[in-house]
């Protein structure tokens, strides 16, 4: 009498059902820890700008102390014949490097360094730390900046930009998103790509604030973000007067 041969009843792979089960489960463990991971990995861009916009600062206020201002129109004018000799580039403009080319006159900066952060905006992304090529045109050219810096227009002429005065406005900071038009006021339009909706300002008294909570996804660009409506970067005047109107950010050139 033969043994029967016991057929094999157990399944030899998944099913298609079983199959998108697991793909559904995985997508959904992705999506829970995609934003503390990317968070995590943010991190040390975040610190690295924070501490570049310090760094930016002490070569603005060694600027000032040697010029009795921040730069503006004036001192790009006053400098102009220095940079007859070195030509840094363009020393007042529509950009923050202009202004910022201001700060290898006198002060012994030799590197474009202290100007980096991150920049990750579609088209424009600024990756690597400028070099020590100054001279010759060289200084923070487009790609070398990504600090926005912020100033007044003069009251008597409304196409000359002079210094911030007020000793609590703002005076640089990251991440403005660029434009070859300066953003103003309640228009300032925010990169929600390079850290992740942060928005780091640096005040004339040299503190560095992260204004995150002050900014909104754009409806129209989810790379974009607003200020939240009442929200204002500007001090006010003692009559409670709004100053947005009275400055300019320059954004970098990229």
């Amino acid at each position: 009498m033969k043994t029967p041969i016991l057929k094999k009843t157990g399944k030899g792979g998944f099913t298609l059902i079983e199959l998108m089960v697991v793909i559904a489960i995985l997508a959904t463990l992705a999506s829970i820890g995609y934003g503390p991971i990317l968070d995590h990995m943010n991190d040390g861009d975040r610190q690295k700008a924070n501490t570049n916009l310090k760094s930016v600062f002490t070569l603005l206020q060694q600027f000032k102390m040697d010029n009795g201002t921040y730069p503006c129109d004036a001192t790009g004018e006053r400098l102009q014949e220095d940079n007859s000799d070195r030509d840094f580039g363009d020393l007042k403009g529509d950009h923050s490097n202009a202004y910022f080319r201001q700060l290898f006159f006198k002060s012994g900066v030799e590197s474009e360094k202290p100007f980096y952060a991150k920049l990750s905006a579609p088209g424009l992304n600024i990756q690597k730390e400028g070099d020590e090529k100054l001279a010759g045109g060289n200084a923070l050219r487009p790609g070398e900046n990504a600090m926005s810096y912020v100033m007044r227009r003069d009251p008597q002429d409304d196409n000359v930009k002079i210094a911030v005065s007020k000793s609590n406005a703002p005076l640089a900071m990251c991440s403005v998103y660029p434009s070859a038009t300066p953003y103003t006021g309640d228009k300032l339009q925010i990169d929600m790509t390079s850290f992740r909706g942060h928005f780091f300002v640096l005040s004339s008294d040299g503190s560095v604030s992260d204004q995150a909570d002050m900014v909104e996804d754009s409806q129209e660009n989810e790379e974009v973000g607003v200020f939240k409506e009442g929200k204002d970067i500007f001090p006010e005047t003692k009559r409670g007067r709004a100053t947005a109107a009275d400055h300019l950010i320059l954004t970098p050139e990229t």
